[in-house]
């Protein structure tokens, strides 16, 4: 029942998902490879919101839920990648039929509402190099896969920062 809902994509490096501003009505499972959720703010910043990799999931939780509308973020593949995708309407019909689908979903959402928070407490809280130690401790295996642009808009720092940064845990 899952197989026929779910879509297998083959996605290249640098490929773009889902553009800012259009719908996003669809969720992402990452079998291999990475996908990261940014948005750009009014002077020209990137924030990257989430990263994910294998055996995760992605999408913009607050427009999916409303079928695609208001959408402030661009998806991106930032790894060569083999993902399933799967449609709100098709979520919403596997999900229907299938209570406990539907509790392991529930279970999801309540993990990466747990996630959100504990981001966005530590980013709220802490300093750069804090951020940066704490990154390299709970994400071992993202730090080779990620370039520095990237992992200092996913730490809400600015990549000169995080140059410094690194230098300082270096001497450390």
């Amino acid at each position: 029942m899952i197989k026929i809902h779910f879509e297998p994509l083959d996605i290249k490096k640098k490929k773009i998902l889902i553009e800012k501003n259009s719908p996003c009505n669809k969720l992402f499972f990452v079998n291999k490879g990475l996908l990261r959720a940014f948005y750009i703010d009014s002077n020209g910043n990137e924030f990257t919101r989430r990263i994910s990799w294998e055996s995760g999931f992605l999408t913009n939780m607050d427009s999916f839920r409303k079928n695609g509308i208001d959408n402030n973020e661009t998806i991106e593949c930032i790894e060569n990648a083999e993902i399933l995708q799967i449609t709100k309407k098709d979520l919403d019909l596997l999900l229907s039929g299938s209570e406990n689908l539907a509790k392991v979903y529930q279970a999801i959402l309540e993990k990466y509402m747990a996630i959100n928070i504990r981001r966005y407490h530590h980013i709220s809280t802490s300093t750069p190099l804090e951020r940066l130690i704490y990154f390299n401790k709970n994400y071992p295996s993202l730090k080779n896969r990620i370039n520095d642009s990237i992992l200092a808009s996913f730490l809400s720092i600015s990549r000169k920062t995080l140059i410094r940064t690194k230098q300082e845990l270096i001497r450390r």
